[in-house]
């Protein structure tokens, strides 16, 4: 029975030396092929192999963003608007929310501003196309965006969007989406200028699905 134990635990160490080894390994090959870890279940989870800024701006182009933190547009947005009238002028209020309730990650070295790290979408809309947001989903370029519908309560708190209506996407700007359960994107900020965009995303190793891992306690339009 002795001789049983030690030769599991002794397999259990060399899986675990290998597991170390693996993980090693495939860091050392992440940062030489410029890969970046997305956490969040916006996208599928895993790694994205970060590119230059696309020349030519597409629908469809995986990107990584810094996001808006003002309203230059002046936007209209929907929901918590106590809290909206609080802010100061030329703030965006579904940033601010997002912010000050911890929903994004954070990191001091990150190069957003507030320390926000970066986004990584999925580009739905250029300038001169239409978006339309209603409460089902939201319509960019003449289709319909999968598991878009608007969020307006999550966890029993009430979520600050772009008012619904048609949008025509602005010069210099780009509507953002994500397929992920409750993803935050331009639905709920706005377009972002594409001066805020710090790369192209290719996916390289992900898990497929795991954009629709997370479940919280939501509310539709």
């Amino acid at each position: 029975m002795r001789r049983v134990l030690v030769v599991t635990v002794h397999v259990l160490m060399s899986l675990l030396m290998l597991m170390v080894f693996a993980l090693a390994a495939l860091l050392t090959i992440a940062r030489a092929q410029h890969w970046v870890f997305n956490w969040t279940t916006c996208m599928p989870l895993g790694f994205y192999r970060l590119g230059p800024k696309p020349k030519v701006l597409r629908d469809g182009d995986y990107v990584m963003l810094c996001p808006e933190l003002g309203n230059p547009l002046h936007l209209r947005f929907a929901g918590a608007q106590a809290y909206q009238k609080s802010l100061p002028a030329g703030t965006n209020p579904a940033m601010a929310q997002a912010i000050s309730g911890n929903w994004l990650e954070f990191s001091p070295k990150g190069p957003c501003a507030k320390g926000i790290m970066p986004f990584a979408k999925v580009v739905a809309a250029i300038p001169g196309q239409q978006v339309m947001v209603a409460p089902q989903g939201v319509r960019a370029n003449g289709r319909w965006l999968p598991n878009s519908a608007v969020v307006t309560r999550v966890d029993g708190i009430p979520v600050i969007h772009v008012a619904y209506g048609r949008y025509v996407v602005p010069k210099g700007y780009f509507w953002d989406y994500a397929p992920g359960n409750f993803a935050y994107t331009s639905a709920y900020y706005g377009p972002i200028p594409e001066d805020h965009i710090l790369g192209s995303l290719k996916p390289v190793l992900v898990i497929p699905g795991s954009e629709y891992w997370y479940h919280p306690k939501v509310r539709h339009g």
